[in-house]
């Protein structure tokens, strides 16, 4: 076996910051490590040479699934998909397979339209939007955030101020309503650090089904998955490495998308299909085996090895992970809110990240890039800014420990001490 004891060193000096792909538990990265070379259901082979026909990568979709289940609670008539492309391909999945729901759903003619609502909180909703539309939906904006924060997207209007479609202005309902959870880009978040600003499901009709990227906050707090039709989440977050895309979808929810060529849909090509995954049990082609396999390490490990105690006998799975993320990000938004102007935080405070702190520093473009690089010597990696808005982004993810923050905050304090 080799000897990692040089790497474990090299990472215990490093602070992972990255927005994604971005730190895994090391407990999980070992093992995993270990099974490249020889997995204990097959001896020899390493996990990521075995078939993903055979049993023992069976076996790893469905304890991978089962501790999913565990953790967020699924109920039964939801389906789990392991599916490729991120999240820009679930843009358009989502879109095309829900078009064909609805339109079978209501028997539709070719030439009836489609609306969708978006809340276009940030950089990603924004481009889900876009996306929907190229596919062939009305992509209707319930709010721009853009618009809201005066050019730039920074707060989530209150929902009485969302522009929700009566009924009666067309006679049709949206075939669903879409939302991301936790913007990476942007720093906003719905119910993040000490907000109440959850999403408004009781301003919407309970019969059109919600749609969810979680891509960025996936399994950092009690979800009611029952609440949506369609979540979905990259791995690089909080998952494990980048290649797989988890699905949720509610059961009602997944169709031939071929009967709905004869009610005006389009072709969809097979990859995009929640029938076919649903029905291969996520094996319609090849899947990225590897990644699977560290996911399923990941889940395990985060049942087993809560970051804090349950608060009490009855707290749900994540609620554990829940407040490891409001310690973290507290400590970096009190850092924020010290009063010295020296840093700025972008979002509005009440919908601040508690997996993607943003701010500015107050000296301008210059002094951030002293700060990245400053940072980066202090073995603090990753956080600049998403290249489209600049500035800095901490992204404390479920790999992040608490010391690591608190690392980064004194340095912090000591860039602003001597640059002030």
């Amino acid at each position: 076996m080799a000897d990692f004891s040089k790497q474990l060193a090299e990472r215990a000096n490093t602070i992972n910051m990255n927005a994604g792909p971005s730190p895994l538990p090391d407990a999980a990265l070992l093992t995993a490590a270990a099974s490249l070379l020889s997995y204990p259901e097959t001896p020899g082979m390493g996990i990521a040479e075995i078939s993903h026909r055979s049993p023992a990568f069976d076996n790893v979709v469905v304890k991978a699934n089962d501790s999913l289940r565990k953790l967020l609670e699924i109920p039964s008539n939801y389906r789990i998909l392991w599916m490729q492309g991120g999240g820009l391909t679930q843009f358009a999945a989502t879109a095309l397979n829900l078009l064909a729901w609805y339109r079978i759903k209501n028997q539709l003619k070719p030439e009836d339209e489609v609306d969708a609502w978006y809340a276009v909180t940030g950089s990603w909703s924004k481009k889900a939007a876009e996306e929907g539309a190229r596919v062939g939906v009305n992509a209707k904006k319930v709010f721009d955030g853009k618009k809201y924060g005066g050019g730039k997207f920074k707060g989530i209007p209150p929902a009485s101020e969302w522009d929700i479609p009566q009924l009666e202005e067309n006679g049709r309902k949206p075939a669903f309503v879409y939302y991301c959870d936790n913007e990476t880009v942007d720093g906003i978040e719905f119910g993040g650090v000490g907000s109440e600003t959850s999403f408004p499901f009781d301003k919407f009709d309970p019969e059109v089904p919600v749609v969810a990227d979680m891509s960025s906050n996936f399994l950092s707090r009690p979800v009611d998955v029952s609440k949506y039709g369609i979540i979905y989440a990259g791995a690089q977050k909080n998952l494990g490495p980048a290649g797989v895309t988890l699905v949720i979808v509610r059961e009602d929810l997944i169709v031939d998308l071929d009967e709905a060529v004869k009610y005006g849909g389009t072709r969809v090509p097979s990859m995009l299909s929640y029938k076919n995954m649903a029905d291969t049990n996520s094996m319609y082609n090849t899947p990225p085996t590897f990644t699977i396999y560290v996911c399923s390490l990941v889940l395990r490990s985060l049942l087993a090895s809560p970051p804090l105690p349950l608060s009490s006998p009855d707290a749900r799975p994540l609620s554990p992970l829940s407040d490891f993320a409001d310690q973290k990000s507290s400590l970096i938004y009190a850092e924020l809110d010290d009063g010295s102007g020296f840093y700025v935080g972008t979002a509005d405070k009440a919908v601040r990240s508690r997996m993607n702190p943003t701010f500015r520093l107050n000296g301008g473009e210059e002094l951030e890039k002293k700060f990245v690089k400053a940072a980066s010597e202090k073995g603090i990696k990753g956080v600049n800014g998403h290249r489209s808005v600049g500035g800095i982004r901490t992204s404390i993810y479920n790999a992040v420990t608490l010391d690591q923050v608190k690392t980064l905050v004194a340095f912090m304090r000591e860039f602003r001490d001597q640059n002030q």
